[in-house]
């Protein structure tokens, strides 16, 4: 997949926005092409599960952690970790510049150390925010608009998701922490 599909895939609207980073901002970062050709087409200001992508916050500028956060004594590493997001706790989602750019979310009340990672690259985060999207879709379409919310779901449906994450990366959910702890929390529910 590549980003241009990714968007025509995701039809961002009105009630799914779409953030388009800056082109001359994303071309003076230290992180590799690919990685600079899917934040320049961008990525959906809001994705399932409770994660958002942007740099409103930022004033529309990139900033590592150690710049944004440069009041705090942080690890050396901080230097390489760019902000692209955040989650729904406000943990900042970070490309790692010193790790082939994988997508790291980092813990703010932890002085920034990293609570794991979300995926290898931009390209397989764009591949597993739609295919949660479609899952959540699929249920919406068999059980009803609130069916997602109202966790109506079952093994079957997580099962599902879960083979769709494997086609994406053999190994993915022993490379994410974060996907493999979303899909135990989905069986959970």
């Amino acid at each position: 997949m590549n980003p241009i599909n990714f968007k025509s895939e995701w039809k961002p609207d009105k009630l799914f926005r779409w953030w388009g980073f800056n082109h001359e901002k994303v071309n003076e970062l230290p992180i590799l092409e690919e990685t600079k050709q899917w934040l320049k087409v961008g990525l959906p200001e809001g994705a399932a599960p409770f994660l958002n992508f942007g740099l409103r916050s930022y004033d529309g500028k990139f900033y590592t952690i150690a710049e944004y956060y440069s009041d705090y004594e942080l690890n050396p590493k901080a230097n390489n970790y760019w902000i692209i997001g955040s989650d729904g706790c406000g943990n900042p989602i970070c490309i790692d510049s010193s790790d082939n750019d994988s997508i790291l979310l980092l813990d703010h009340e932890q002085e920034f150390e990293v609570i794991g990672t979300i995926n290898s690259k931009v390209s397989e985060l764009a591949q597993c925010l739609l295919e949660y999207r479609r899952f959540i879709n699929s249920i919406q379409t068999e059980f009803g608009d609130d069916a997602f919310i109202e966790a109506k779901f079952n093994k079957k449906h997580v099962d599902e998701l879960k083979k769709r994450f494997e086609k994406i990366k053999e190994g993915l959910l022993l490379t994410s922490d974060f996907w493999n702890s979303e899909i135990e929390s989905l069986y959970y529910e």
